[in-house]
């Protein structure tokens, strides 16, 4: 199973980039996984809330293929142990899932069409975080799952 990264905003700052960088290699022995940048629309400043979160979500819909397994990242969703991340992933791989998408929307969040695209709303956290940060953490709790499903001691209980 592919796993990518959607994230729209900008490059991440050298030590965020650097954290990622050593997640990621990790994460290569278990996974393909790919973290895929997705500059905000033109003239976004120039856009009320509204109309930027609909051209983001238009967007973000034209460049989903009809079989990607959609995870959008979101402040109300469902929230999961490492534990539960580390089965969902399983089951996604047994049910044959070719491409996981999990996705970072934009500064004021995801358009409704997207989330109800969406096979899961997850929340990471009651807390908000910087975009950049929300990569590196995505990252290392992937890495930190197949590690448990390895049975590797990287992650304790």
């Amino acid at each position: 199973m592919k796993i990518q990264l959607w994230s729209i905003g900008k490059e991440n700052d050298a030590y965020i980039a650097d954290g990622i960088r050593i997640f990621q290699k990790r994460l290569q022995h278990y996974t393909d996984f790919e973290i895929k940048l997705i500059p905000t629309v033109k003239q976004a400043a120039s856009l009320s809330t509204t109309e930027l979160k609909k051209q983001e979500g238009k967007m973000l819909l034209d460049m989903l293929q009809p079989s990607d397994y959609l995870v959008a990242l979101y402040e109300r969703g469902k929230t999961m142990t490492t534990l539960q991340l580390a089965d969902f992933l399983q089951q996604r791989a047994n049910a044959g899932t070719r491409q996981l998408i999990i996705l970072i929307g934009g500064a004021f969040g995801l358009d409704e069409p997207v989330l109800k695209r969406a096979q899961l709303q997850l929340s990471l956290s009651a807390l908000t975080f910087p975009h950049q940060l929300v990569r590196l953490i995505v990252t290392e709790q992937l890495y930190r799952a197949y590690s448990v499903l390895s049975n590797e001691k990287y992650h304790h209980e």
